[in-house]
């Protein structure tokens, strides 16, 4: 798609849609699953201005207006969490970090089911349902920080999580700029052909 204004605004709106009901899910998931931290830290709200990181957000912007729209890089604030308050840590804190992903293609799939019933706005609502799929999908890469990279830690070995938690907690600021260089060499590979073949089913597979 060419960086038209319905292409800019499609994709920006659509992205801070993914990003405010991706950390909303995963901040009541924690708070149901026993921990309060989220509660504390007011993220049992879809208030965007609680959930937004100002620096994601203009990286967001810019990375979608210099690449014509071919990348969208940006994030929102974490929701913390803490695995003490919860009665199975490392499997609790993987739900918790699946119902982000799993929050956005539920969106996705509203905002599909819109764009079938042929509904005025249909070439914006199809941006809707692709900023979601390509945010839920993005996440569940096993890389850190993403949701993924907790998910997977409920399938290894009890020490070989925490040294995952360990090297995730090491990137710290630097989180972002990792992300980026393996979104160049991944994106292609793994992530493309999924939102494709998810896209496909949610749009045009028959009902």
């Amino acid at each position: 798609m060419s960086l038209t204004p319905l292409f800019l605004a499609g994709a920006v709106i659509g992205l801070l849609i993914a990003f405010v009901v991706h950390e909303w899910a995963h901040a009541q998931a924690a708070y149901s699953l026993g921990d309060p931290t989220s509660k504390y830290d007011g993220r049992l709200t879809l208030n965007p201005l609680v959930h937004l990181d100002p620096m994601g957000s203009v990286c967001l912007l810019v990375s979608i207006i210099t690449s014509h729209g071919q990348m969208c890089l940006g994030w929102a604030k974490p929701v913390l969490f803490n695995r003490d308050n919860f009665k199975n840590p490392w499997v609790d804190g993987a739900l918790v970090a699946l119902a982000g992903p799993l929050s956005n293609l539920f969106a996705a799939m509203f905002f599909a089911t819109l764009c079938r019933f042929g509904l005025p706005g249909t070439e914006f609502l199809y941006l809707l349902v692709l900023a979601n799929v390509g945010f839920g999908l993005f996440n569940l890469f096993p890389l850190p920080p993403l949701d993924g990279w907790k998910i997977l830690q409920a399938f290894v070995p009890r020490e070989a999580a925490r040294t995952m938690q360990r090297w995730e907690e090491s990137l710290g600021r630097f989180a972002p700029v990792f992300l980026l260089i393996c979104s160049m060499a991944f994106m292609g590979f793994f992530i493309r052909p999924a939102v494709a073949y998810t896209m496909y089913f949610l749009l045009r597979f028959p009902s």
